[in-house]
């Protein structure tokens, strides 16, 4: 995790129908007052609803220009801020999947820049978290800590429109909270690490939650509602706690050694976690388990090793390098520092 900054909540959210086309609404209503603004998309969302944006806000006088971004790595940040400062925006929109979120998220923060979140899916908390996950020089994700968005506009019928491997990536960032928010308690028990109940809470509730609705069709307002409520909870965690941590345990140790060991990335973020997420509470005896793999069993989640393009053996070695990863933060790797036998025998108890 890369630099470490006081943060603050978003100072607004808008989830529902028809967010992008009361737009101009949403502005006024939170004082969001601009001349110039930048939109940062990618090829297919400046299609589906980029331009819309921009027609929305040209007819209140406000200029827009568009930049198209194509990845998020270190060398995309540094074009990016260049075209902030060069088109001096006033406020920067993001608008598009995780990528375009984390490199505008980055670059208008870095340029000391207003920046708006408009999801086009919620597959991960990133849409209103403090962390953008950016590709070193070496094509590995490395998270940043910078300020989160200033506002969230999630538009229903837009992310409805979004991939449904996307959609169950977003679940599995959401329940790996489970695993990782256990971590974070026992590092308090074993370690005397700081802890902040309401953070915790916050991401341990909208996991829970959607665990208890027993929705299960990923098109339903109910359940997008849902979904995207327990993101946004889990990315003000984050802000509250300072850093990653309530979001961020075994799970993902296990998901950024994968990334290490077995470039490119074998899965969305979320895919990663999620399956991670199935062998850590195993370890942990997480009592949220079976209603995990019972979600995950009724949306059709990718639950084996093999829609990573993984072994058993491949798995082993990423977590028994696991622990190299944020040393700093105590887990259940680090409190039982599994062996082989331990890591296949946890793995065939969730038939990964």
């Amino acid at each position: 995790m890369q630099g470490k900054t006081q943060t603050t909540l978003p100072q607004f959210i808008e989830i529902g129908t028809k967010k992008i086309k009361n737009l101009n609404g949403i502005f006024k209503n939170h004082n969001v007052a601009c001349k110039e603004v930048l939109l940062l998309c990618d090829d297919t969302t400046l299609r589906i609803g980029g331009h819309d944006i921009e027609l929305i806000l040209q007819k209140q006088n406000i200029g827009v220009s568009n930049h198209l971004v194509q990845n998020s790595d270190d060398g995309t940040i540094v074009s990016v801020r260049e075209v902030i400062r060069r088109n001096a925006p006033d406020l920067v929109i993001g608008f598009g999947g995780g990528k375009v979120l984390d490199v505008a998220k980055l670059a208008a923060a870095k340029n000391n820049t207003r920046f708006i979140s408009i999801p086009t899916t919620v597959s991960n908390d990133g849409l209103a978290s403090p962390v953008s996950v950016i590709k070193d020089s070496n094509n590995i994700p490395i998270s940043h800590i910078t300020r989160p968005p200033y506002g969230v506009i999630v538009d229903i019928d837009v992310v409805r429109q979004a991939p449904a491997r996307h959609l169950k990536a977003g679940v599995g960032d959401l329940l790996s909270n489970l695993s990782a928010v256990f971590d974070v308690r026992l590092g308090h028990e074993r370690k005397s690490e700081k802890i902040d109940t309401n953070a915790l809470d916050l991401a341990e509730v909208g996991a829970r939650r959607l665990l208890e609705s027993q929705q299960y069709d990923m098109s339903s307002a109910a359940f997008l509602q849902n979904l995207t409520q327990g993101l946004i909870k889990s990315g003000f965690a984050m802000c509250i706690f300072g850093t990653s941590r309530p979001a961020s345990g075994s799970e993902h140790k296990i998901s950024h050694s994968i990334d290490h060991h077995f470039p490119p990335s074998r899965g969305l973020h979320g895919e990663q976690v999620g399956i991670a997420a199935l062998f850590t509470m195993v370890l942990q005896k997480n009592w949220y388990l079976e209603a995990v793999k019972k979600f995950y069993e009724k949306i059709g989640f990718p639950c084996k090793l093999s829609y990573l393009n993984l072994s058993r053996d491949d798995f082993t070695e990423a977590v028994l390098n696991a622990t190299k990863i944020r040393p700093e933060r105590y887990t259940i790797l680090e409190d039982i520092t599994p062996i082989d036998e331990d890591i296949r025998r946890a793995l065939k108890k969730v038939n990964l």
